[in-house]
């Protein structure tokens, strides 16, 4: 029950702080639009744009000399697609984002330090990507890596006094960290972060790379996708001294990098310099400071490893020197993308924490949770559907608003190997669908006539429900034709009350197991 407990408490100071942004609308159309075939540089953009803060420090760093080849001044985020192509734009959002989610509120436990040393292992992975004999796409390698450390950060963020009990224990204690971890929080960093990425719609790619590895393992037939962000992500927790009782040696991890990728073991260590300098000179543009880079030098013994740190602590110190003690604040003023709670918000929060908190009817959380989204929220309709056990039939169980026979006689559906069983395999993916506005990009073609024609829909968002491994079928909310499109505080709202469902069914769960 430890388990289900941290989740708990992790939902509930997120309910308070508010939404991440890096699960925001925006990154939602950034990665469906980047991902699909039909996707083009206008549609990237107009999505881009709806964030004027991201769009200002996006053109910044395409005008940066890590990014621009002599390109001439980019002045619109079109063009900067164009030029820097779809997956480095998606890469480069997410970083952004990221960063923009998770602010210093605890200065003791030195978050942008973690999300320094993300930004470096991610640009690590990349790199050996790039060389690698393995055809992997570079850019998913350094998402991947990017969102290892997920887990850490957001307990850090959430449960700051937990963390702290955690980071004492791993002084302290001769347990393994994961161990550590375990004990206190009932789950890992790893598993928490893979969990967390699951709820928001990352693909299943993503999560697979989310896992502790036995580094023995691995060879060059492992997995470099698989492999790169756990291997990554242990090399520079060696490079800044955070592996306190050498769980993952410095030489082991080389190794293990250059038998998976194909490089030699002596360039693993000058690609892990290259990155460094890379990351300490762009840094600033990200709204990071190189000063978080500067590692502890302390003689190891290692002389691989001791050669590799002088030169890193060389190379931040420089860097650092060359910061401007001020940062303009108009080039790097973050848009604020949380959205307080109302009152009406709090109470339905409220309700459903009791519900869930005395376990009780899933049937009841679900009805006050689709009554919730449509109360609200700007959505006009809200329903949940449910699969049967085949997993070939969707039933409208719960539904709420205006004009809902219509709704509820285009869900009332059963695979047909149509266009129309595009949302069984949406649900079957488990991600999460969002269309803000079917008037824009293309979508009307793209999704089924009969759903377009028959729902008078303008805009709609869809979370698959999963319980356990088994995906149990969806939570949908759309607006009207006419009415307007899908905002973020819209999205926003969906989301939390959606986070709600999750808990639920893991509670669930969680109760049948016992």
């Amino acid at each position: 029950m430890k388990y289900t407990e941290t989740l708990k408490n992790i939902h509930h100071s997120l309910d308070r702080l508010g939404d991440l942004p890096v699960f925001s609308a925006t990154i939602n159309r950034i990665q469906q639009i980047s991902a699909s075939d039909e996707g083009d540089a206008m549609a990237l953009a107009m999505a881009i744009m709806k964030d004027a803060g991201l769009s200002a420090r996006l053109l910044k760093l395409a005008n940066s000399s890590a990014y621009k080849r002599g390109q001439g001044n980019i002045s619109v985020i079109s063009r900067a697609v164009v030029l820097m192509g779809f997956n480095r734009i998606k890469s480069i959002t997410l970083t952004l984002k990221l960063i923009e989610s998770f602010h210093d509120t605890h200065p003791d436990l030195d978050v942008p330090g973690m999300m320094m040393r993300q930004f470096l292992s991610a640009n690590i992975a990349k790199e050996i990507a790039v060389r690698s004999q393995q055809h992997v796409d570079p850019e998913e390698a350094y998402l991947a890596a990017l969102l290892f450390g997920l887990g850490e950060i957001i307990v850090a963020c959430t449960l700051p006094d937990e963390y702290r009990k955690l980071l004492a224990l791993k002084k302290s204690s001769d347990k393994r960290w994961p161990l550590i971890q375990a004990e206190v929080l009932g789950i890992s960093f790893n598993a928490l972060g893979r969990e967390m990425a699951a709820g928001w719609g990352y693909p299943k790619q993503v999560l697979n790379t989310m896992s502790d590895l036995d580094m023995t393992q691995l060879d060059e037939q492992s997995n470099l996708l698989t492999s790169l962000p756990y291997l990554c992500n242990g090399l520079v927790h060696q490079i800044y001294g955070q592996d306190l009782r050498n769980e993952q040696p410095y030489d082991q991890l080389v190794d293990s990098i250059a038998n998976v990728s194909g490089i030699p073991f002596d360039d693993v260590g000058e690609v892990a310099i290259q990155c460094f300098r890379q990351v300490s000179k762009i840094s600033r543009t990200y709204g990071l400071k190189a000063q978080l880079l500067i590692p502890e030098y302390t003689e190891s013994g290692n002389e691989a490893k001791d050669t590799v740190v002088r030169k890193l602590a060389f190379l931040a110190h420089d860097e650092a020197e060359q910061e401007e003690p001020e940062v303009n604040e108009a080039d790097v003023q973050v848009a604020e993308a949380h959205v307080l709670c109302s009152q009406g918000q709090l109470d339905y929060l409220n309700r459903l924490t009791e519900l869930i908190g005395s376990e009780g009817k899933i049937h009841d959380i679900f009805k006050l949770v689709v009554e919730a989204i449509h109360q609200c929220s700007d959505f006009d309709r809200s329903l949940l559907c449910l699969l049967n056990k085949k997993r070939d039939h969707l039933s409208v169980k719960m539904i709420e608003g205006d004009e809902i026979d219509a709704l509820q006689g285009y869900f009332e559906r059963g695979k047909n190997g149509k266009d129309d069983d595009l949302f069984f395999r949406v649900i079957e993916k488990q991600v999460t669908l969002l269309v803000n506005d079917l008037d824009e990009e293309g979508w009307s073609s793209r999704l089924p006539k009969n759903f377009v024609t028959q729902t008078h829909c303008q805009g709609f968002v869809l979370i698959p429900l999963v319980m356990g491994s088994r995906v149990i079928g969806m939570l949908y909310a759309d607006r009207l034709k006419g009415h307007g499109a899908v905002s973020d505080n819209d999205f926003n709202i969906f989301n939390r009350f959606a986070t709600q469902t999750r808990l639920a069914l893991m509670y669930a769960d969680s109760k049948a197991k016992r």
